[in-house]
């Protein structure tokens, strides 16, 4: 499996929590070795700002030059979310790397904040910051959700690589049965609950098996098994364990789905105190090294 990624993408808009985003995306970037650029991307509407590119660069330089990364700057600004989208080159080996934005505004009711709008178009991770601006330079704790897929080995091996010696939970919460046959077929309690009982076995062992894959991460690994809803879950869990990073998979969508049913991921994004990364799930027929578990 391949590691790292080729291209760290810093999306701003000027706003405050700017700084902390190329500051974020430049520390990832001299993890992984990777190109590092920063695009401006507010308001994603209108006419080019002179002063605001100036002003841009000007950030850029004052949080790079101190940490020996060199950043280029885009000249195009984002005028739609598709334009992030394809200054990745829509690589699985490309991060985009923004701030989570509190406030939406009244057209992101419908197609979502812009976040969520990229983590249906991007075909690599996206890294939505939500931690203070003090947040510690690496990651010390993260909650990687997984569902058991055969793709949740690629989600671990990702969030062992963005903290090495990080404290990693691997959670997976079982849903319930909306619709059980047993119960349907009026099976006596005692074979109910034997059934639900090796469903929770084969789960614990199937988590093991994803906590395993960390390998030789020199930091220390545990799972948690719960039973109910992913997300309520995981937000729940984030916050018991203070984890600072938060990893999730999504499958792809459109925005009516999202908005109607409330994806485990954009559930998480609201939820979670953390910061979030996002790994779009690829089709099983897609490149191995690109698969990511569903949520």
């Amino acid at each position: 499996m391949t590691s790292g990624f080729d291209c760290i993408l810093a999306a701003v808009d000027m706003s405050p929590a700017s700084a902390q985003v190329v500051y974020r995306a430049a520390m990832l970037a001299m993890k992984h070795g990777a190109l590092l650029k920063v695009m401006d991307i507010g308001p994603l509407s209108g006419p080019p700002r002179l002063p605001a590119a100036i002003a841009l660069k000007a950030l850029v330089s004052s949080v790079v030059d101190g940490l020996g990364v060199h950043a280029e700057v885009l000249p195009e600004r984002a005028t739609r979310v598709s334009d992030i989208a394809e200054f990745t080159g829509f690589s699985r080996r490309s991060l985009v790397v923004l701030k989570h934005d509190r406030r939406p505004r009244l057209r992101s009711l419908w197609r979502g904040s812009l976040a969520e709008q990229l983590m249906r178009v991007c075909d690599g991770p996206v890294l939505i910051l939500k931690a203070q601006p003090n947040a510690r330079e690496n990651y010390e704790r993260l909650l990687v959700a997984v569902d058991l897929s055969a793709s949740a080995a690629h989600l671990m091996a990702l969030a062992c690589r963005l903290g090495e010696n990080s404290e990693v939970q691997v959670l997976h919460a079982i849903r319930p049965l909306h619709s059980n046959p047993l119960r349907d077929a009026e099976m006596p309690d005692r074979i109910l609950r034997a059934y639900l009982a090796r469903r929770k076995l084969e789960a614990h062992e199937q988590l093991l098996h994803v906590a395993a894959g960390a390998g030789r991460h020199h930091g220390r690994v545990t799972t948690v098994l719960r039973d109910g809803d992913p997300a309520w879950h995981a937000t729940l869990q984030q916050s018991h364990a203070k984890a600072d990073l938060v990893v999730v998979g999504k499958r792809r969508s459109s925005a009516l789905p999202d908005i109607l049913c409330g994806g485990v991921a954009k559930r998480i994004l609201a939820w979670c105190e953390a910061d979030i990364l996002v790994v779009p799930c690829h089709s099983p027929d897609a490149n191995p090294d690109a698969k990511a578990a569903a949520a």
